[in-house]
C-alpha cells in the first residue's frame, strides 16, 4: 500500500524520504517489509502523501494494468508515468469497491464473448453487443452513457501524458471499470472507450499483438457498422470525411481507415488523404473537434453517500482514502492565501477586486 500511495503521486523513494525527513533506506525497508514503521512515521507519510492512514491497512489485491493501458506510443511514455497511472487506477478500483458496499447497482449486462466464438468474426461480436444493448441503427449518440446504462463505470482521469488514452479493469465482484483520459479530443475519446469495451468483452487476459487489432476492429464496427455506413462513404474525400465526422462522431482519420478497410478507397488514395491532413497540420488535433462526453455514475455513487447517507467529508475521506487524486508536485510551493488590496477598473467601467498573496499570519485572509 505504501508503494501504491507513493507511486500514485509520481514520487520516488528519495522524494518521499526528503519530504518526511527520513533517509531513503528507511523508506525502502518499509516497502520491502523488513522494517515496521511506528504509528507516528505512518502518520507523517500519510499526511505528506495526502492519504487517510486507513489506506495503509488495506489488503486489496493489486492488479497489473500496464499491459491493458491503451497507448498511442508506449515507448515514449516514461515508466514513472506508467507506474503512477497504474497505481491511481488501483486506488480508484478500491474506492469503487467501497462505495458499492452501501449502494446496490443493477447487475451489469456486459457479455463475455471470446474472439474464438462467432467463428472468430470480431465485427460480428461488435454487432452482437450492439444488439444486446439495444443500440438503434446509425451513430451512437453518447458512448459513455451507453456504457453506464449497461452497468459499467467510466472514470475520467488525468494521465499526465497525451500518449495514454485509457484502460479498463474488470475484476470479480465489481462491474467493468473504464479509466479514460479527459485530455483528448472527444472523437478520440469515443474510439478509445469503444476500443476498451472490445477488450473487456473479448479479452479476459492482457496481451499484445493481435488483440490490439481485434479491439480496433471491434471499435470500428461498433461505431461505424459497415451495413449502415458503406453508402455514406461514396465519393469519399476530405470534405465527405468532415461532414461524416459530425454525423458518425468519429475522427476523419477513423473514417479514412473505415473507407479503406471496406474497399471503398484504394491504398494510394488513403495515403493521399493522409498527406492532405498532414499538410493542414491536422494529424494530431483535427479541426471541428467533438465535445467531451461526461461520465456520471461514479459521481452519483459519491453523492449517494454524501446526501442520502449523510456522510460528512471526514467519513467520506475514510472510504475514498483521499480528497486529492492525481500527482502532487513535490516542488510546488505551499498554497498562498489572498487578501483584498483594492479594486481594478475594467474596460466597461465596472470594477473588480484585486487580490494578492497575504501574510500567512493574517487570520482574515481567504484561502485561494
Amino acid at each position: 500500500m505504501l508503494v501504491l500511495a507513493r507511486e500514485s503521486r509520481g514520487w520516488t523513494q528519495k522524494t518521499l524520504a526528503e519530504r518526511v525527513s527520513f533517509n531513503q533506506s528507511k523508506i525502502s525497508r518499509f516497502e520491502l517489509g523488513t522494517l515496521q514503521p511506528t504509528a507516528d512515521e505512518v502518520q507523517a507519510i500519510a499526511d505528506e502523501l495526502n492519504y487517510d492512514i486507513g489506506l495503509f491497512g488495506q489488503g486489496d489485491p493489486i492488479h497489473a494494468i500496464g499491459a491493458s493501458l491503451l497507448y498511442r506510443q508506449k515507448a515514449r511514455v516514461p515508466i514513472k508515468v506508467q507506474r503512477r497511472v497504474e497505481a491511481e487506477i488501483n486506488i480508484r478500483k478500491m474506492q469503487v469497491g467501497r462505495l458499492l458496499r452501501a449502494a446496490a447497482l443493477d447487475d451489469h449486462i456486459f457479455p463475455s464473448i471470446p474472439t474464438d466464438t462467432l467463428d472468430g468474426n470480431v465485427e460480428a461480436i461488435a454487432r452482437e453487443v450492439r444488439r444486446m444493448w439495444k443500440v438503434p441503427d446509425g451513430p451512437i449518440a453518447d458512448c459513455t452513457k451507453l456504457v453506464e446504462a449497461a452497468g459499467g463505470i467510466v472514470i475520467h482521469m488525468n494521465f499526465d501524458s497525451r500518449l495514454i488514452d485509457g484502460a479498463h479493469l474488470w475484476v470479480p465482484g465489481l462491474p467493468p471499470m473504464f479509466f479514460m483520459s479527459r485530455d483528448v479530443p472527444g472523437e478520440r475519446y469515443r474510439f478509445s472507450l469503444t476500443h476498451e469495451i472490445g477488450h473487456a468483452v473479448m479479452h479476459r487476459a492482457s496481451g499484445i499483438g493481435e488483440i490490439e487489432q481485434e479491439a480496433h476492429t471491434f471499435a470500428s464496427e461498433f461505431l461505424m457498422p459497415k451495413a449502415q455506413i458503406r453508402s455514406d462513404l461514396r465519393n469519399f474525400d476530405l470534405e465527405v470525411a468532415r461532414r461524416l465526422k459530425a454525423h458518425w462522431k468519429v475522427s476523419m482519420q477513423a473514417l479514412i481507415e473505415r473507407a479503406f478497410g471496406l474497399g471503398v478507397i484504394s491504398d494510394a488514395k488513403r495515403r493521399r488523404l493522409y498527406t492532405q491532413i498532414s499538410a493542414q497540420g491536422s494529424r494530431i488535433n483535427e479541426p471541428w473537434p467533438l465535445p467531451m462526453e461526461e461520465s456520471s455514475l461514479f459521481d452519483r455513487l459519491v453523492q449517494f453517500h454524501r446526501k442520502d447517507l449523510g456522510l460528512e467529508s471526514a467519513d467520506l475521506r475514510q472510504i475514498m482514502f483521499t480528497d486529492r487524486l492525481g500527482p502532487i508536485d513535490p516542488q510546488s510551493p505551499r498554497r498562498h492565501k489572498l487578501r483584498l488590496v483594492g479594486e481594478l477598473s475594467l474596460f466597461d467601467g465596472s470594477t473588480t477586486e484585486i487580490m494578492k498573496p497575504a501574510d500567512e499570519s493574517n487570520t482574515d485572509a481567504a484561502e485561494a
